[in-house]
């Protein structure tokens, strides 16, 4: 039941002698009078309008939060220089990935609530931070790996060419073209040959290469004091937690602690002293 105010009735009565008005002089069309009238004089096709018109206003703001929600997703892009020292990221979850000369990353400054993923392109070594929810997902040209957290390196320029050495943990592997699945443990390598995934042992020394020479670019300073403390066997460093935020481009190329300290020291105006066995830096 529609209830009709006082108003109404008097906005209906003057669309009623207009149209009378317009009928009578034969200004308008037999059909489009009839048409009008009905239109203008409904209540409910009033309503109807006023819904219509917040429903567009409604898909209006979900379109543009929408496009802000994908804005917002972009990917980040890191690529190494060829010929240069391994470039180390420490990504929003506290994954560490080791590039290699030219290898690029794409990745999204905040990872989904369902998956952490990655795209890579050339050669790289993954430290993987255990989130039992969220698994890690990378992406190459040849395959698609999964790990929930675990050290492994992956090789992969080319479609001809793929190889994955696993350090510590497992690894899922799945070959694209063939949807082939392989799980790969410590101290296996998954290599392409002749169109598939095969299983060999890995070399005592094959991720050597990516600790010699490591290359920190706008990271925290206590990311860059960990990293260098698990990968030298040297007497640890500690940041006091007032400096571990502050950011610093910083080349290791296996100096002592004590160079590291006095270097980092040097470049942020910081002080560092031994007790027993570490070297604090604090302000």
């Amino acid at each position: 039941m529609i209830i009709k105010t006082k108003q109404d009735n008097t906005t209906d009565l003057a669309w009623e002698r207009l149209y009378i008005r317009l009928e009578q002089d034969n200004l308008l069309p037999r059909k489009e009078i009839s048409f009008k009238r009905i239109l203008f004089k409904s209540t409910g096709f009033r309503w109807a309008a006023s819904i219509a018109i917040l429903c567009v206003c409604l898909l209006t703001v979900l379109f543009l939060k929408q496009t802000t929600n994908t804005s917002k997703s972009e990917l980040l892009v890191l690529q190494n220089e060829t010929n240069a020292p391994t470039l180390v990221t420490t990504l929003e979850d506290g994954s560490v990935v080791y590039l290699s000369a030219q290898a690029i990353i794409y990745y999204p400054a905040h990872f989904q609530e369902d998956k952490r993923a990655v795209t890579l392109t050339g050669n790289a070594f993954f430290e993987i931070s255990k989130q039992q929810e969220r698994p890690f997902v990378i992406d190459t040209e040849v395959a698609e790996i999964e790990v929930l957290g675990t050290f492994f390196e992956v090789q992969s320029s080319d479609k001809s060419s793929f190889h994955l050495s696993v350090r510590n943990g497992e690894v899922k592997v799945t070959l694209k073209h063939t949807r082939q699945t392989i799980h790969v443990q410590a101290g296996e390598t998954a290599s392409l040959a002749s169109g598939s995934l095969q299983l060999s042992k890995t070399g005592i020394h094959q991720f050597n290469n990516y600790f010699e020479k490591l290359c920190f670019k706008d990271e925290r300073l206590a990311d860059i004091v960990r990293i260098i403390n698990d990968n030298a066997n040297q007497i640890p460093i500690e940041v006091a937690a007032e400096q571990e935020n502050r950011r610093l481009n910083f080349d290791y190329s296996g100096e002592t602690s004590q160079e590291i300290a006095h270097l980092i020291c040097l470049a942020l105006n910081l002080h560092y002293s031994q007790q027993q066995n570490k070297i604090i830096i604090t302000q």
